[in-house]
């Protein structure tokens, strides 16, 4: 594939060259491909003229004879790389026996297909930037970087030229001089030679990872006749798509030089440390050397080969006049100067694993990046993707500040903490107080992707579903316990942190002290189902909506298991008006080669509650800082308005805060990742001192509050919503419709629309003549009364009628 080892003025300037010695050699200027084409003589054309294929190494003058002598000397030349091929290996089959003046030659030629799959780009880097286009971690199956003709060194094209394709810019992707030169030296028993281009080998690179049948696969290959004839086709063909800067500049980014490093740029990353456009002349003589063999010459195994190598391409170089002996000497007399270097590559190189991994599922699981799973393995895979997230370094940093200080990295207990941002759904950071690994301190678990039981941080969410269904926050509700309730109960009824009773309170007051009884009652009235049901509005997919009874009255104080990622965007709407973005890590893609934008995972933002509903739970989040709420010790973050909600579940298994401002949504989640039921927040070390019986407030309060102020530092304080007037008042804006004289499903049709819970009284009316079967001829709260949500409606039926009818939704 090279020509350095057949050229008899490398073979001279070999001799002539002497021991190579250590030493590094001074970098002389590069010299491009432009600047070898200027030459008034320069020496390939000085070979041409004595070989004599002229006629051969140019179209004709005349544009109207252009392209049949292209043809012509395109068949010509598939026609003696396969005399080349049958030479060297000493066989002379028929279907090589053919002139190249002859029709069926040409035929040949014409009928074989020749355009290259080009759309599909080589495997490269997936690169990740953060929200800044600061780079913090990148994929890959194949160590390639691509990179652009101009940023690579002078001196590497002008090495990679004069060795590999001297006539790179005179042939037209086939080279009959050196399939000629490669058939003579392989006819004799030389070295065996291949006699191919850039422009062939590019070919070959390309159908190795884009091959669409078994005949590309062939061709890849290169082992048959009919193989080399298709490749000097494809070659061809591919030259008259793209001009020849573009082909060089492909194949600089496609080649292999060992070590996983495939393109210039990778191989200088990885053997000098350095860039493409900063390579030396000693540099780039090493690394086309390894083209030739990169593992049989790879100069970190084998530095002795790798020496011998590099000189015999400085011998061909100060042979073909590309650069003067001075020059080849002092290069021979250096030393392979490596400085290996990395190309980081997946999550446990970066710097922020967790978020990396939160990315790399994303890209695993969005349809964006392909319609199946394969696909998107593949995609990722293959990468070739600059993609931007949402990640911001400033709020990884505040965070991670505010977990470290608390517990450190050796804790047995774990914090996750969760940011995002309202209105977009993009998430800011995700940390935690474990190093990615595996081993003591190490996890490769993102705990802010994980579900866990929330505890009383549900709270809220019953909240927003009565303020949708009409219900008042202002509504008092006797919060004693222990409470039975007419829904599923645990063992001795529902009590209140340690067992205090609060009498009669509204939504505000519950919110403020956490009070278990108020949202179970609060519930009832709710429907279970309901709130599951607006959770699944506000994007959390943990709790099994569909398997739900309806009896589950736990439901209300968090007993299901949400990661706090999904806590923290539910939170987010109630400080963005009611809309709710799908949380996403991903904001912007381009294809790394040509710049174009990809497609991304849609944010799907949408108005998912009411905005007063919103700006309503909202305000109530901010009673817990009040003097005597749950926070009223913490305080809200210094500067600015928050609203929060705590969260301790059963036997202290884990703690939870959720908290919000306008900017900024975040949840912290603290347990044992072990298991909390097993290993109880009972006696925990944090900030120096042992905590007991751990609530939410007492760590994972100082934690958000710590990582809510780093987190705002230098922003603006804005507002937070205030609660709607009309949602607020205890007045109802409908009355009780009157039923009598509708017959029975009509009546329940109506109850069941106004959001009432219809009864159908046992006892049917007194007989009536004029009164037909099936009709309600009373009921329970007077026509035009205040109407309560879900409330119980009593239905008396007109004599003979069935009271045993089921009411949609009851059992």
């Amino acid at each position: 594939m090279d020509e350095t080892m057949a050229d008899p003025e490398g073979d001279e300037a070999n001799r002539d060259a002497g021991t190579a010695a250590d030493g590094q050699a001074p970098e002389r200027p590069g010299r491009d491909a432009a600047h070898l084409r200027s030459r008034a003589k320069p020496w390939w054309r000085r070979r041409k003229d004595t070989l004599g294929l002229d006629d051969l190494m140019s179209p004709a003058p005349q544009p109207e004879h252009r392209h049949g002598t292209a043809v012509r000397f395109a068949a010509w030349a598939g026609a003696v790389a396969v005399v080349a091929l049958s030479a060297g290996s000493l066989v002379a089959p028929g279907a090589v026996a053919f002139s190249a003046a002859t029709d069926s030659v040409l035929d040949l030629w014409e009928e074989l297909p020749g355009e290259l799959p080009l759309d599909t780009a080589l495997p490269q880097h997936t690169v990740l930037l953060d929200k800044d286009g600061r780079e913090f971690a990148r994929f890959y199956s194949e160590n390639r970087i691509d990179v652009d003709l101009d940023h690579v060194s002078e001196t590497f094209r002008d090495t990679l030229l004069s060795t590999e394709d001297s006539r790179f810019y005179e042939h037209h992707g086939v080279d009959p001089m050196g399939v000629t030169r490669a058939m003579v030296t392989n006819s004799v028993g030389g070295e065996r030679q291949g006699g191919s281009t850039i422009t062939q080998q590019l070919v070959q690179n390309i159908l190795v990872n884009n091959a669409r049948d078994e005949t590309e696969q062939s061709v890849a290959v290169g082992e048959t006749y009919n193989a080399k004839i298709r490749e000097a086709k494809y070659a061809v063909q591919l030259e008259q798509r793209l001009n020849k800067d573009q082909i060089l500049n492909m194949y600089v980014n496609a080649v292999y030089f060992g070590h996983r490093a495939y393109g210039v740029q990778a191989a200088a990353r990885i053997y000098f440390n350095t860039t493409a456009d900063k390579l030396n002349l000693p540099q780039s003589a090493l690394l086309v050397g390894l083209l030739k063999g990169p593992v049989y010459y790879d100069p970190m195994t084998y530095p002795d080969r790798a020496r011998d190598r590099r000189n015999t391409v400085l011998n061909v170089l100060q042979g073909r006049g590309a650069i003067t002996p001075d020059e080849a000497a002092a290069a021979r007399q250096s030393g392979l100067g490596l400085d290996p270097g990395s190309v980081p590559s997946g999550c446990a190189d970066s710097d922020y694993p967790f978020y990396c991994d939160l990315v790399r599922d994303e890209i695993l699981s969005d349809p964006a990046f392909g319609k199946t799973q394969e696909e998107r393995a593949d995609r990722l895979s293959r990468g070739g993707m600059t993609l931007t997230t949402a990640m911001d370094r400033k709020a990884m940093a505040a965070a991670q500040k505010a977990v470290s200080k608390a517990m450190g990295n050796e804790n047995r207990v774990a914090l996750g903490t969760a940011v995002v941002e309202p209105g977009t759904g993009h998430i800011a950071a995700v940390v935690q107080n474990r190093a990615w690994g595996e081993g003591k301190g190490k996890t490769e678990v993102v705990f802010a992707d994980s579900p866990f039981q929330v505890g009383s941080a549900m709270k809220p969410l019953v909240l927003a579903t009565a303020l949708s269904q009409g219900i008042s926050p202002r509504m008092k509700l006797l919060a004693n316990g222990p409470y039975y309730s007419r829904l599923d109960n645990p063992p001795g009824g529902f009590h209140n942190y340690g067992n205090k009773n609060y009498g009669n309170i509204d939504a505000y007051q519950a919110v403020r002290a956490s009070v278990n009884v108020y949202f179970v009652r609060l519930i009832e009235r709710t429907g279970v189902k309901e709130v599951a049901e607006l959770a699944e509005k506000l994007g959390i997919t943990t709790v099994p909506t569909k398997k739900l009874h309806g009896k589950e009255a736990s439901l209300a104080l968090g007993s299901y298991e949400i990661s706090p990622l999904e806590m923290a965007n539910a939170y987010s709407t109630f400080v963005s008006g009611g809309v709710l973005c799908r949380p996403v890590t991903i904001t912007e893609g381009i294809r790394s080669d040509t710049g174009e934008k990809i497609p991304v995972p849609e944010a799907g933002c949408h108005q998912a509650i009411d905005p007063s509903v919103a700006a309503t739970v909202a305000d109530a989040l901010k009673e817990p800082f009040n003097p005597a709420g749950t926070l009223g010790v913490l305080g809200m973050p210094k500067g600015r308005k928050a609203g929060a909600k705590t969260g301790t579940t059963n036997d202290f298994a884990a703690n939870w805060i959720v908290g919000v401002t306008p900017q900024y949504a975040t949840a912290v989640w603290l347990g044992d990742p072990r298991g909390g039921a097993q290993h109880p927040l009972k006696k925990v070390k944090a900030y120096g001192k042992t905590f007991r019986d751990l609530t939410g407030s007492e760590l994972a309060g100082p934690v958000w509050k710590d990582t809510m102020e780093g987190l705002h530092k230098g922003l603006p304080a804005e507002p937070m919503p205030e609660a709607d007037p009309l949602t607020s008042s205890v007045a109802a804006s409908r009355s009780m419709p009157d039923l009598r004289g509708l017959g029975v499903n009509e009546a329940i049709t109506v109850l069941l629309r106004d959001n009432l819970v219809p009864v159908i009284g046992q006892k049917t009316a007194k007989p009536d003549p004029r009164i037909g079967k099936n009709v309600v001829t009373k009921q329970s709260a007077p026509p035009g009364s205040s109407l309560a949500f879900r409330q119980e409606v009593t239905i008396t039926l007109s004599a003979g009628s069935n009271t045993a009818i089921t009411v949609p939704g009851q059992p």
